[in-house]
């Protein structure tokens, strides 16, 4: 396939109204949107085409719409109800009244739809069932098509071709391996939707909203390792992403020239269809591989591996619900992984939740190649929203202005899947009150149609449910009368629980003893009699439990952990708390947050569905546990008193308890219930740590090439230093309170650099001198990068509009950064940074300076950065030395968070601090956790560098050394630098 580097406009409209067409063009070129009337006529590229009708299109427009289709990265129909639902491909449909004066809101819609998804992934086709002509009707007519000069964005086949392709007939070629591959992905319900999540290296995490990458851009990468882990939060789609590479995979192999490079296949396998009782070898992966392809004609899983194949592991962290402690599960799949290389596999990726690594998974010798995948962003929510329904998407809009808390609950694939599945006219505030929504929308579709399931749901309750979910009810008082409701949660407590203490969970059953196990439990509660055949029937239509692989199972592992909850009672989960606090936990690599534990979802919705009994219940236990879980309690159930004893219980702990891990989690379920460190700003005690006056041994001894200050004496006076960074809690206060609003805080170059006053300036010369280097060898060099694989065709067709781009188009670029002034610091977003107890990071000096004018001025006293022989002084002071020499070389890591560690983020304040330090309020944690600005100069003369100190948890323990002098750009903001003041005057 060759790339399409022609420009593209961003709205192309095509309309059986030209007046409609010209309205919508002018309210969006009104918001600054390129749109323009297209008839297919032009040779210009369309990223979105809107295809805006009031009647149906007859046969020869929809010839047109489907051409339109094919050269269009979106396609959006906008339809009236009377006309809606043509048999023409679109990605979304959007309805209107047909009258010009929606045409406000409808632009408004569009631009939620498409801006925050923008070019993501390169464009995978579509196959579309018909039964109208053209269409392919042979696999041979379907690879013609699919191997065409560009890549089509949908291939009409006959529904004949489609079901064998999609259906459970094993390949018998590579090619017919190849188009089941991508038919599958075609037919996959969120494929979509959510294949336009962000990945982003760990390392890379701040620009990735701006330069997202594809799992294909990672594998592309020559500098990515022979394993890959995919990593992400719980239901954050990373099987989807894994889906998606397999079928993008299958794309480049149909395309591949004769004569061009080897394309490797891929085989994905889901780790959640290995058995209860697993036998974790190469073997089950053959019979995997047995079940998707005929070895009798095609080839071996050893030949795949043999040709230097893909092999796709879905599911790394699905050991614990199978009794298996994570470090057992993973080594065993670590061994498996090491053989699939023996016998000649080129690439692994494992998908993995980020807090489930239990063991680094190396191969090779070498550290695996690690993306993470980033939560949906409040953009990304309302585009996927308005994508499924307008009217949904509107009101969600509204709730997560109203409360931008719920964010974090919707950025969650599955769960803003289940609130668009659910049809709510309310926005939901809990996972729970999600999952019951579209739970009750199921049963009340099913009474609609007249599915009434043997009266195992009655009538009334249907009606009831109904109401509820017009008037924006809490659905469960209802779902929870219902018997079968009531069954299904006895079912899945026997599914989710371990048999014996530290034992394994069933996970699955046979379809005769699931149905028979919830007659019985129908019987137990009402007394009455069900077929088993009926309740498990039922259980599937409501789209609860499914079949697979001859087994029986819940639908998602949410689904099953919710009711779970219903079927325990709180003593069960106290006694389900106890035995899993006694199971050895990794003693390293530990995260410095909230312990492991495999079963928090189930705490959680059982705490959302009885409100603080869970949680007041799980203290005596686990009170970290008990916090965690209190956390997801919203509104008048999260009561006052129960907070406070669970803070209570976890300060009696922060006393007596000195390992940083422990301390982290502790510290960390503090900040989340809102308690905050002393402060100097209420008159906190202990917020400040006094430096007396005396001669200090400062440095190292220095050398030309040295990053050490040098040694000397140093005489000081007094100061009040603060015995913490400043945190995120303290940060936000700041920015409450108009820090980045009032000049006056600022120093001068500070508040251009912060109102980005020489943004447009710097941003065109430095786009004049790339882009004459880039015209010397253009379009040699673009050329050269496609054919290398060193850049994607998205790559290059950004690098062709750069280059072409006129001095006009990059002037208004940069005026938008202009009108962008910088708000909060840098990674203030990123949820592994932003506990409340957390040091606040990606902060500029400008940005510390501004916050110690701002804490001054609400002491009455002079606040500023330390100097470097105040830091050095203070340092040693915190750990009871008067000299650098005291401290002995090499050290021994543990003494800070430092990369030694692996910890994969910064540490709650105080993790680190030692019983002196906690006793005698000394400062904690000067070594490791975060970088520190002060105020003095890196060098004379260059007033664009200032000194950083103290080391961090991105760095190794040696800079983590007093004397150690880090550097940085007054206006860098880095996700390990920090800082800390002192006070010279006023209060002590």
């Amino acid at each position: 396939m060759t790339p399409d580097l022609r420009p593209r406009i961003q709205f192309g409209i095509w309309s059986d109204s030209p007046v409609a067409a010209e309205a919508l063009q002018e309210r969006l070129t009104e918001h600054g949107q390129q749109a323009v009337i297209t008839n297919g006529d032009r040779d210009t590229l369309i990223e979105c085409v809107v295809a805006l009708t009031r009647d149906r299109p007859g046969t020869g427009q929809q010839a047109m719409l489907t051409s339109l289709a094919n050269r269009a990265t979106i396609m959006i129909a906008v339809e009236t109800a009377a006309h809606s639902g043509g048999g023409w491909p679109r990605d979304v449909s959007l309805s209107w009244t047909g009258q010009n004066s929606d045409l406000t809101t409808l632009a408004a819609d569009l631009m939620n739809l498409v801006r925050p998804t923008g070019l993501v992934f390169s464009r995978l086709p579509a196959l579309l069932p018909t039964d109208s002509q053209p269409r392919a009707d042979s696999r041979e007519q379907l690879l013609e098509q699919l191997r065409g000069r560009v890549r089509p964005r949908v291939v009409p086949v006959s529904r004949a071709l489609f079901d064998d392709l999609s259906g459970p007939g094993k390949a018998v070629s590579t090619l017919d391996y190849d188009l089941r591959r991508l038919a599958r992905w075609t037919g996959h319900e969120r494929s979509r939707s959510f294949v336009k999540l962000r990945l982003a290296r760990p390392e890379d995490l701040t620009v990735s909203r701006t330069k997202p990458l594809s799992l294909d851009d990672v594998m592309s990468d020559p500098q990515t390792r022979p394993l890959v882990m995919l990593l992400g939060e719980p239901r954050s789609g990373k099987s989807v992403q894994l889906r998606y590479y397999d079928a993008h995979a299958a794309m480049r192999h149909i395309e591949r020239q004769p004569d061009g490079p080897a394309v490797p296949l891929t085989f994905f396998v889901a780790l959640a269809d290995q058995p209860a009782r697993p036998t974790i070898s190469l073997d089950w992966l053959r019979q995997r591989w047995s079940a998707a392809v005929d070895v009798d004609r095609v080839w071996g899983f050893d030949q795949f591996l043999d040709d230097g194949g893909t092999v796709l592991l879905d599911g790394l962290n699905e050991g614990g619900l199978r009794g298996l402690e994570p470090e057992q599960w993973m080594s065993q799949w670590r061994d498996v992984i090491q053989e699939l290389y023996e016998r000649g596999a080129g690439k692994v990726v494992a998908t993995c939740r980020t807090r489930d690594q239990a063991i680094t998974m190396r191969v090779r010798d070498k550290a695996p190649t690690s993306v993470t995948i980033l939560p949906l962003s409040r953009e990304e929510i309302i585009a996927i929203a308005t994508e499924h329904d307008v009217a949904m998407a509107r009101r969600l809009a509204v709730a997560l202005e109203r409360d931008p808390l719920l964010v974090e609950l919707y950025s969650s694939p599955v769960r803003l899947h289940a609130y668009l599945e659910s049809g709510a006219s309310w926005v939901a505030t809990t996972s729970t009150r999600l999952f019951g929504a579209e739970l009750s929308a199921a049963i009340v579709r099913e009474w609609e149609q007249d599915n009434h399931h043997a009266r195992l749901i009655p009538g009334a309750l249907a009606g009831a449910l109904e109401t509820s979910a017009r008037s924006n009810q809490d659905p469960w008082p209802t779902l929870g009368t219902i018997p079968l409701i009531r069954a299904l949660g006895q079912l899945a407590k026997h599914l989710s629980l371990p048999v014996s203490p530290a034992g394994k969970a069933p996970l699955t059953m046979s379809p005769g003893d699931a149905g028979a196990f919830l007659a019985r439990a129908i019987h137990r509660l009402d007394n009455s009699q069900v077929r088993p055949q009926d309740a498990l029937e039922t259980a599937k239509d409501l789209d609860i439990l499914r079949l697979e692989g001859g087994k029986i199972r819940f639908v998602h592992p949410a689904m099953q952990h919710l009711f779970a909850a219903i079927g325990c009672t709180t003593e069960e989960l106290v006694q389900l708390a106890f035995a899993e606090q006694e199971r050895s936990q990794p003693a390293v690599g530990a995260p410095p947050s909230f312990a492991h534990h495999r079963y928090d979802e189930l705490f959680q919705f059982a705490a959302q569905l009885t409100g603080v009994e869970v949680p007041d219940a799980l203290l005596a236990v686990d009170p970290v546990l008990a916090a965690r879980v209190f956390i997801t309690i919203r509104g008048e159930a999260a009561t006052e008193t129960v907070r406070q004893r669970i803070i209570t219980s976890l300060r009696d702990l922060l006393d007596t308890v000195f390992v940083p891990a422990t301390r982290a989690g502790i510290l960390a379920a503090l900040g989340d219930l809102g308690w905050t460190l002393p402060s100097v700003g209420e008159g906190g005690q202990g917020a400040t740590m006094f430096v007396p006056a005396k001669e200090w041994q400062l440095g190292k001894r220095h050398d030309p090439n040295s990053t050490h200050s040098e040694r000397r004496t140093v005489a000081l006076g007094g100061f009040r230093l603060s015995r913490f960074p400043v945190t995120n809690a303290e940060y936000a206060a700041f920015i409450k309170d108009g820090g980045y609003e009032d000049k006056s805080l600022w120093p001068f170059e500070g508040w251009i650099w912060r109102t980005r006053q020489r943004a447009r300036e710097r941003f065109v010369a430095a786009w004049r001198q790339r882009q004459v280097r880039l015209r010397q060898d253009h379009p040699a060099k673009t050329i050269h990068l496609l054919r290398t694989r060193a850049a994607t065709p998205a790559e290059a067709a950004a690098l062709v509009r750069f280059v072409t781009m006129s001095e006009s188009e990059m002037y208004e670029y940069a005026r938008a950064l202009e009108e962008q002034p910088l708000a909060a610091p840098a990674f203030w977003h990123k949820k592994a940074l932003r506990n409340p107890l957390q040091p606040v990071v990606g902060v500029s000096w400008f940005e510390a300076n501004a916050f110690c004018a701002w804490l001054g001025r609400r002491l009455g006293a002079v606040v500023r950065l330390p100097s470097e022989d105040e830091w050095e002084a203070a340092c040693l002071h915190s750990w009871d030395l008067t000299g650098t020499e005291q401290i002995g070389e090499p050290e021994q890591p543990g003494f800070g968070n430092t990369a030694d560690l692996n910890w994969p983020a910064t540490t709650p304040i105080g993790a680190f601090a030692t019983r002196t330090q906690a006793r005698r309020y000394l400062a904690v944690e000067m070594r490791g956790n975060i970088f520190e600005w002060v105020f003095d100069y890196y060098a004379a003369g260059d007033h664009g560098r200032r000194i950083l100190k103290g080391g961090s948890w991105l760095h190794e323990s040696w800079r983590a050394h007093p004397a150690y002098r880090g550097r940085g750009d007054v206006e860098a903001q880095n996700e390990d630098v920090g800082f800390r003041y002192v006070i010279t005057e006023g209060p002590t």
